[in-house]
């Protein structure tokens, strides 16, 4: 499980929309968007919005995502996307980043995106992707990139889609 930090380590905003989406990816725990409506309500004190003080309180998993769900109701489909695009990123990023730090770079790096492929359910924008970073690990003489360059590529138009 991750916190909203991997969020904004990236310089993305964070909001009610990045909070479902990360729940629906089952990516942070419900106590994390029960600390992000406190800090919401620490620095927005005339705020008296009946779903998000009752976030502010711990509530079961169901009754977070419920509320969440309320909250960005008017939330329109590109901006969801935008908000998982974000997520896809940052977890990637990480991932990336940490396995770079293994002595057998690789095999990590190709097991972490093969984690995350799965994580984000086999994205279908992800294929193509997926293919590139397979075939650079099993058939690296035959590849024209290597996992890193493929890998730096894919952050750099995920990044795009987070910012757009």
């Amino acid at each position: 499980m991750y916190k909203v930090e991997i969020i904004k380590g990236n310089a993305f905003d964070c909001n009610w929309t990045t909070l479902l989406v990360g729940r629906q990816l089952k990516l942070i725990p419900s106590l994390e968007v029960t600390k992000y409506a406190v800090r919401y309500l620490e620095n927005n004190p005339t705020v008296n919005d009946e779903l998000i003080l009752e976030l502010a309180w711990e509530q079961e998993e169901d009754q977070v995502d419920g509320l969440l769900e309320r909250i960005t109701s008017k939330s329109s489909p590109e901006v969801m996307d935008k908000e998982y695009h974000k997520w896809l990123y940052s977890v990637l990023k990480e991932k990336y980043s940490g396995a770079l730090l293994n002595d057998d770079v690789e095999d990590s790096v190709f097991r972490e995106v093969e984690n995350i492929f799965s994580m984000f359910n086999t994205p279908e924008h992800m294929y193509e992707f997926f293919r590139k970073v397979s075939d650079a690990f099993y058939y690296p003489g035959d590849s024209k990139q290597t996992i890193h360059q493929i890998i730096k590529e894919f952050l750099s138009t995920e990044r795009q889609l987070a910012l757009n």
